[in-house]
C-alpha cells in the first residue's frame, strides 16, 4: 500500500463523500476514487459500499481508515519531530468538558510541545473517533468506556442546584432532590445522559416534573437560570454566572469524567492524561 493512497483514503473515510474529499485533497474526483480502488485491490476487499443516497465503510474499511487516520497522524508527528516543530494531538469531548474540566489540561498539552486539534462530540460520538483513529483521546461524564478501550478517571464533582440568587434555597448549604418539588426546572433534552439519571432520582424521590425549558449545554442552561426561567441542576464544575447561587444536591452522586483511548495507543496519551487531571 503506498503511503498517497492512505493518506487520500484517510481523507475520503473522514468525509465519506468523493466530492469533499476530492476538494480538501485538491485531486480530481476521478483520481480520488481510482486511489481507493487500488487500495480495495490490493488488499482483495471492498472499502465501501452505498447506504441509500449516501456511502458508509464496510468492516474492512472501518479498519483500514483506522489504520490510515492513525499512520497519516504517525507520519505527520515523524516529519513534526524532524523538523523540531510540536507533535500534535487530538482531543473528543462536549463542549462542557472543553470548557468546564480540561481547560488547565489542555493549556499544559500546548505549553508540553504539542499542537491540539478538537473534535466536539457527545460520548458515543467521542468514543467512535477514538475508535476510528479520528481522535486520540475521549473525555466525557458519567459512566465508564465499555471493553476494548483503555480509560483513567480525571475528575469527580458533585451535583449542584443552581438558582438565581435571591431564590429561597440559595442561601442553603446544601439541598436534596426532594427540594426540588415545584420547582420549575431547566432541563437538558429527554435523550441526554444527565437528564435521564436525573429523571430516576426525581421518581424514586417522588418528585414531580415541573419543565420551564429544555436545554442542551451547560452554558445556555446557567443563562436560563439567571434569566429566572427555573433552576437546574448541573455537575459542579460549571462556575455559575452573576447573581446564581450554586447548591450541592447531597443525594446526588458525584459526576466522573474520563479520558478513553485505544490501548494500542498507549503510547500517545501517556503524558496527554496525566496532562487532563484536573487540578
Amino acid at each position: 500500500m503506498d503511503s498517497d493512497g492512505l493518506r487520500a483514503f484517510a481523507v475520503f473515510a473522514r468525509h465519506l463523500n468523493l466530492t469533499a474529499a476530492a476538494a480538501e485533497l485538491h485531486i480530481a474526483q476521478p483520481s480520488l476514487h481510482a486511489k481507493i480502488r487500488k487500495l480495495g485491490r490490493t488488499l482483495g476487499v471492498e472499502l465501501y459500499e452505498r447506504e441509500g443516497r449516501g456511502l458508509r465503510l464496510t468492516p474492512a474499511g472501518l479498519n483500514l481508515a483506522r489504520f490510515a487516520a492513525e499512520n497519516t497522524r504517525r507520519m505527520n508527528d515523524f516529519v513534526a519531530e524532524i523538523q523540531g516543530r510540536p507533535t500534535s494531538v487530538t482531543i473528543a469531548a462536549g463542549q462542557g468538558a472543553f470548557r468546564w474540566v480540561i481547560g488547565p489540561g489542555m493549556r499544559r498539552i500546548v505549553g508540553g510541545r504539542r499542537t491540539l486539534q478538537v473534535r466536539t462530540q457527545n460520548r458515543e460520538g467521542s468514543l467512535r473517533d477514538v475508535r476510528s483513529g479520528r481522535a486520540d483521546v475521549a473525555v466525557f461524564a458519567g459512566d465508564p468506556p465499555p471493553g476494548g478501550f483503555a480509560r483513567s478517571e480525571i475528575a469527580r464533582y458533585p451535583q449542584v442546584l443552581m438558582v438565581p440568587a435571591g431564590h429561597r434555597l440559595a442561601a442553603r448549604t446544601t439541598v436534596t432532590v426532594r427540594d426540588l418539588a415545584a420547582q420549575p426546572l431547566v432541563l437538558p433534552p429527554a435523550e441526554r445522559p444527565h437528564r435521564r439519571r436525573l429523571d430516576r432520582a426525581l421518581l424514586d424521590a417522588g418528585v414531580d416534573v415541573t419543565v420551564a425549558a429544555e436545554v442542551d449545554g451547560w452554558d445556555l442552561m446557567t443563562h436560563f437560570v439567571a434569566l429566572g426561567l427555573g433552576a437546574a441542576v448541573v455537575n459542579g464544575c460549571v462556575l455559575p454566572p452573576e447573581a446564581v447561587a450554586a447548591v450541592p444536591v447531597r443525594d446526588l452522586p458525584e459526576v466522573p469524567y474520563w479520558a478513553a483511548w485505544r490501548p494500542e495507543r498507549d503510547d500517545l496519551p501517556a503524558d496527554v492524561v496525566e496532562h487532563l487531571v484536573a487540578g
